[in-house]
């Protein structure tokens, strides 16, 4: 009995992982591959674009801009930066955590007043509620760095494979972790867990 509900839950878990792949896939209107150079997903990127993933586009090319935040303060801003590695970028939570590293170091991100280290949601969204208005409050001086973990929706990675946030989250923050602290101490950014 044990072998076959194990089984059908097994078979349930990739039935439902290769629909919501599918769901990850999907690009909404209006965002597109960004051109600056400084961003995930760019020419210039270590990430492929094709490699993001649904909220992981929407994360680095709907933020806010470093115009409208100098709009919002009324001076010169500047531009928010964003990492973002998806599932399919790397075979293991240890590799996308170092490609994430990589690239936070490429776009300059340990540069910034502000280091965000943030773990999304199961499909990948993060709440643009927090991750916008951080950016608002310290001018863009910020850098975010995310790995995604799961094409499955929160609850239900939690329910059938709890250790895959866990695992993806303890490995991105030791990578960033190791090298923030390898930088003199008046000489880097303060670092925040999201």
């Amino acid at each position: 009995y044990l072998v076959v509900n194990h089984a059908v839950a097994r078979v349930a878990l990739n039935l439902a992982d290769a629909a919501f792949l599918q769901l990850d896939e999907i690009v909404d209107d209006g965002i597109e591959r960004p051109e600056e150079a400084m961003a995930s997903g760019s020419a210039e990127s270590l990430i492929a674009w094709d490699e993001i993933g649904r909220w992981g586009k929407n994360f680095i090319a709907a933020g806010p801009t470093q115009e409208s935040i100098g709009e919002f303060w009324g001076e010169d801003a500047m531009r928010p930066l964003r990492v973002y590695v998806g599932l399919g970028a790397k075979e293991s939570p240890q590799e996308r955590a170092q490609l994430a590293l990589q690239e936070l170091i490429r776009v300059g991100g340990f540069d910034r007043s502000i280091l965000i280290v943030a773990t999304p949601t199961g499909t990948g969204w993060h709440d643009p509620g927090a991750v916008d208005t951080i950016e608002y409050l310290h001018k863009g001086d910020t850098a975010i760095v995310t790995t995604q973990y799961s094409y499955l929706p929160s609850w239900l990675t939690v329910l059938v494979d709890p250790k895959r946030s866990r695992e993806s989250a303890t490995a991105l923050f030791n990578e960033v972790y190791d090298h923030w602290k390898s930088l003199p101490a008046d000489d880097r950014p303060k670092l925040f867990l999201y």
